[in-house]
């Protein structure tokens, strides 16, 4: 009898602990910034509704009044079935600053039609700790700042050490600018590669824009990278805006010819680049960028990074369009080492290599843009400063 009621209070538990055991598991991180929206990103161990509150932060308790949850929502249909969520914040202001928490409450079954069976909703702290806050990006003026790193591959622990001393509520946005791994094979690898350590350094409350490099081409998760960084586009490149700057994040593909044998037949990078090339003359040529008041390129693989074929392609393709688009300066990586190449004949703008044991510093104001990078113990290393015309 004793050993049957042993039995049957340990299949209760086991009953039961699920329900407990449901949490959120990583973030929330923010990106895809503009001046009127943002989109939050999270993890839960189990499928789950979620949603976001956000208000203006305007100094009073997150509870002052009650709040719109937004949803993530595909053709009209909350998404539920999902552990990783990405609720986007539309229609907010300009240059505001909001308080925000994120919810997730647990999808116990779900085996035909609508009939969800819930469970518990677990949601970020606003009691023991203040509410995550976020600021739009501005819709005019040139004062911006913003944090690069790049060729991390993996590096949590580097990155952390590397990032202790900077106040990331000064600053705008981070770069991401390519290789934060040295390739994608699973989701906790992200995790464990740069997201949780971005979470815990700024990204919560300070937004990453990311930019592909050629390392994250490569693995049996790479295709699934957008989804942790996704754009309204879709794409990986893109068009920025914040405040009258415009910022171009162009997707450099490999750096090896799309036959060779470490890419397992499956590179199509030469197309995709012509494909991105189009987009880029469209997009130089658009009115939001002909009136930016400074132009700035992000791009993993240096336009002149050497003979390999991937900057070969790259420059015979994006550089004719670069040096007629008044582009202010360009910032790569790829190389793990520093270098700047000023203006000349052949690049008409300045490039700025970050290597892998550094991140860089931007400040643009009306008039000027100041470059330092920084290694470890906070150490300056270089400065660059441009007057803008």
């Amino acid at each position: 009898m004793k050993k049957l009621l042993f039995t049957l209070l340990g299949l209760a538990a086991a009953l039961t602990l699920p329900a407990q055991d449901f949490k959120i598991t990583h973030g929330p991180w923010l990106c895809d910034m503009t001046e009127d929206g943002v989109t939050v990103l999270w993890t839960t161990n189990k499928p789950a509704l979620s949603w976001v509150e956000a208000t203006e932060d305007d100094g009073r308790s997150f509870y002052a009044a009650e709040h719109t949850r937004h949803y993530e929502t595909v053709a009209g249909r909350k998404q539920a079935h999902k552990t990783l969520h990405a609720v986007r914040l539309n229609n907010l202001r300009p240059g505001t600053k909001y308080c925000y928490r994120i919810f997730s409450q647990e999808v116990l079954e779900w085996k035909h039609g609508d009939n969800v069976l819930y469970g518990r909703t677990v949601a970020s702290n606003v009691y023991k700790r203040a509410p995550f806050r976020f600021r739009t990006f501005p819709a005019t003026g040139t004062d911006c700042s913003f944090v690069i790193l790049n060729d991390i591959h993996g590096r949590a622990d580097d990155m952390t050490e590397l990032c202790r001393e900077i106040n990331f509520g000064k600053h705008d946005f981070v770069m991401l600018n390519g290789d934060m791994s040295n390739s994608i094979e699973n989701e906790e690898q992200l995790f464990r590669d740069f997201i949780d350590a971005s979470v815990n350094l700024y990204a919560s409350e300070t937004p990453i824009l990311y930019n592909r490099g050629n390392h994250e081409t490569r693995g049996v998760f790479a295709d699934r990278l957008h989804d942790y960084f996704p754009t309204r586009s879709g794409r990986h490149y893109q068009l920025c805006k914040v405040g009258s700057v415009c910022f171009l994040l162009l997707d450099c593909g490999e750096d090896k010819p799309d036959t060779d044998i470490e890419y397992g037949g499956l590179a199509d990078y030469d197309a995709y680049r012509r494909e991105e090339c189009e987009w880029l003359r469209r997009a130089v040529a658009s009115e939001t960028f002909r009136n930016a008041s400074a132009r700035v390129v992000f791009l993993h693989i240096p336009l002149d990074g050497g003979t390999w074929h991937g900057s070969n392609h790259l420059r015979n393709l994006f550089l004719p369009i670069l040096n007629e688009a008044g582009i202010n300066i360009m910032f790569s990586g790829h190389t793990h080492r520093y270098g700047f190449h000023p203006a000349n004949d052949e690049v008409r703008f300045p490039v700025v290599v970050n290597g892998n044991q550094s991140y860089i510093r931007c400040d643009m104001t009306g008039d000027r843009i100041a470059i330092r990078i920084v290694g470890p113990g906070g150490r300056v290393a270089h400065t660059h400063e441009f007057p803008l015309r």
